[in-house]
């Protein structure tokens, strides 16, 4: 993949609002790679560590969740382990040098689609540190109807919340502490096939149901700072592993993607 060429702006914008809208990151060739990489690990038959929502059908409603497809196909692990995105977010983030945390498909399906309530991602994974960010790439044109990627902006400085269900769709103001000091005005993230969002673990995000009668694919990879630490909570990502609590994450299955 070729180098994006990430602005000074992009990066102040992305510091202050915590996400940022990139448009046209990869190639037509490369979008290409990575759509036949997810139609054909998603032929595959995979157990629930990495097919995540198979035995939740309420969940799928919301979304088809498989993570860490890159442990399991070698189309999306030459997807995920580009430098490309990774120096993205080492430079959007500030850090020295960036690990994996995880990738994961997010497929909404047509039909009975249900919106994916407010939450932020942070409080889902076993970091000790903030500073973890997403991106989150469109593999088709998205916007409303179809369930695109919704912000707050600066909610990265609300502080972090309890996990919440997202099979249940909770009202944003109902935890937010002093919601009347706050604006909740949403940035809606429309956009074409091939371009991105990178968001800071601690925004508030949102995407509402597909109502079109095609699936809405996206390829999700998630960069965490190389030193952050294990906070010893469960994750279907670090069970198993044998992390031992406080110490940084260093095993093979978060590589370091890009360093400056």
């Amino acid at each position: 993949m070729n180098p994006y060429p990430l602005t000074d702006e992009h990066i102040a914008f992305y510091r202050d609002n915590g996400f940022v809208q990139l448009f046209d990151v990869l190639s037509p060739a490369e979008l290409q790679q990575a759509r036949e990489a997810l139609e054909d690990a998603n032929q595959l038959v995979l157990d629930a560590s990495h097919h995540t929502s198979k035995l939740n059908p309420e969940y799928e409603k919301v979304f088809v969740q498989k993570v860490n497809l890159w442990r399991v196909h070698d189309g999306m692990r030459e997807y995920v382990l580009s430098s490309k995105l990774a120096d993205i977010a080492r430079r959007l983030a500030g850090f020295e040098a960036v690990r994996l945390w995880h990738d994961h498909a997010l497929i909404k399906m047509p039909g009975d689609s249900k919106e994916s309530p407010w939450h932020q991602d942070l409080p889902y994974w076993p970091m000790n540190e903030p500073g973890a960010l997403s991106c989150w790439m469109a593999l088709d044109d998205v916007d409303v109807a179809n369930g695109c990627m919704q912000f707050v902006p600066k909610s990265h400085t609300w502080g972090i919340f309890e996990p919440i269900k997202l099979v249940d769709a909770q009202d944003l103001f109902s935890f937010v502490p002093d919601p009347e000091t706050k604006d909740f005005t949403p940035f809606v993230a429309r956009m074409p096939a091939g371009s991105c969002t990178f968001h800071d673990g601690r925004t508030f995000h949102y995407a509402g149901p597909n109502t079109t009668d095609r699936p809405r694919r996206a390829i999700i990879t998630i960069y965490m700072a190389d030193g952050t630490t294990y906070n010893g909570n469960p994750h279907v990502v670090t069970n198993g592993l044998e992390l031992v609590p406080g110490e940084p994450f260093t095993h093979e299955s978060f590589p370091v993607l890009s360093r400056a």
